[in-house]
């Protein structure tokens, strides 16, 4: 937050006091007090900042942005990769095993006879 005397990025919210401040907190004033030279005054806590970044600060939103783009990236090649292996395996267990064409192959055997369950009697 930027003072309005002295012009530096060095106010930070305060406490309320009085009754005046905490009647208007109520529509969204808020009181923030420069550390350079002490202005306490009230800001609309939720307006968009009109006045243009300093050098340091676009120069941290540009790192953040980076960083951020960065993350991006790597958690779209991590979870493309996922995928990728996830539909490897769903092909590798679902593709046919080159059997024979023939569906009789796959009927049960029939029971072995009497013969080879039960020994001989003599």
């Amino acid at each position: 937050m930027l003072c309005p005397k002295c012009k530096t990025d060095h106010a930070h919210r305060s406490h309320r006091r009085g009754l005046i401040e905490y009647g208007v907190a109520v529509a969204g004033f808020y009181p923030y007090r420069c550390q350079e030279c002490h202005l306490r005054f009230l800001r609309f806590r939720y307006a968009p900042i009109a006045e243009e970044p300093i050098g340091v600060e676009r120069e941290i939103k540009a790192t953040r942005g980076a960083i951020k783009a960065k993350r991006k990236r790597r958690e779209l090649l991590l979870y493309g990769v996922a995928v990728v292996l996830f539909l490897a395996f769903l092909y590798y267990i679902t593709r046919d095993r080159g059997g024979s064409s023939d569906l009789g192959s796959l009927a049960p055997a029939p029971f072995p006879s009497a013969t080879y369950l039960a020994p001989a009697v003599s």
